[in-house]
This record gives C-alpha cells, sequence and structure tokens, in this order.
C-alpha cells in the first residue's frame, strides 16, 4: 500500500495545466499565461508529481510542489516568482546595499521550513513595512504564493 503519482502538466509561470499527463498528449502551452508547459524537473529530469492514488483510490493532485522531490533544486516556477519578488524588492526606496541584498536572499528561504526561516520572515517583514503600498503590495502577494504555512504566520500573512 502506498501512494503512486501521475505526471502533471505544468506551465513554467506555475499554473497546472493537467494532474494527468495522457499518453504524452500534453498541452504544449498554458491556456492562462501562453508560457511552454513541462512535465519534467529541468535538473534531474524526474516526473513532476501530479494526481495521486492510495491502494488505487484516487486522492487528487495536491498543493503543487515549489521544489523538486527527486534532487532537491526549485521548479522554474518557484525560481520565477523569486525573481519577480527581488525585482520588486529593488524598486523600494530607503534601504541600503547589504538590507536589500539580504532580503533578496530571504525569499528563497520562506519556500521550506529551515532554521533560517524566522530570520527571513523578520528580513521580509522589515521590507515590507518600507516598501509602500503598491511595491509592498505586491512582494506581499508573492510571498503569500510561495511561503510555507509557517513563514507566513511569522510574517503575519
Amino acid at each position: 500500500m502506498s501512494y503512486q503519482y501521475d505526471t502533471a502538466v505544468v506551465c513554467k509561470n506555475g499554473h497546472v495545466v493537467s494532474g494527468n499527463e495522457t499518453n504524452g498528449k500534453a498541452a504544449l502551452y498554458c491556456e492562462q499565461c501562453g508560457e511552454a508547459t513541462v512535465t519534467r524537473c529541468d535538473t534531474c529530469n524526474s516526473p513532476i508529481r501530479g494526481n495521486s492514488t492510495y491502494s488505487g483510490h484516487f486522492i487528487s493532485m495536491g498543493t503543487l510542489a515549489a521544489f523538486c522531490y527527486q534532487c532537491g533544486k526549485p521548479y522554474e516556477w518557484t525560481l520565477r516568482q523569486i525573481q519577480a519578488a527581488k525585482d520588486l524588492a529593488d524598486e523600494v526606496e530607503g534601504l541600503d546595499g547589504a538590507e536589500l541584498s539580504k532580503a533578496k536572499d530571504s525569499f528563497i528561504v520562506l519556500v521550506s521550513d529551515t532554521p533560517q526561516t524566522p530570520v527571513a520572515a523578520a528580513r521580509v517583514t522589515k521590507l515590507l513595512q518600507k516598501a509602500g503600498p503598491v511595491i509592498g503590495g505586491g512582494i506581499r502577494d508573492i510571498v503569500v504564493s510561495i511561503a510555507t504555512d509557517a513563514a507566513k504566520k511569522m510574517m503575519g500573512l
């Protein structure tokens, strides 16, 4: 008795096209954003986990993973969201170089629960306090979409 996974079809921006690639007939492009779709990790070529079954009973796809279960590297959609948050952070005025660099390095940490997660949460919270409503709101939305529940709780999101 164990879980078995179908291969998911996901666009490079993280939109799930299908939880089950059917006989290699996956959509080549996302209907939401037009980006190319993938079914495998760019780093190790392992299939992206989609719908799951347990003892022959359909469960569902669940939450789209941020990291590959086989090699541990972030998926393309995770990297793109983090880059967007970093780009927005560059627009925040009144930060010195070291403070900005630490905040930007913290985005990837918020995606997994590690001993550094509270530090990262504090740094990004500080960044959000200094950012205006437009830039801060954009960063907040990205953080909410990528951060673990524990990280969001630490940040009050």
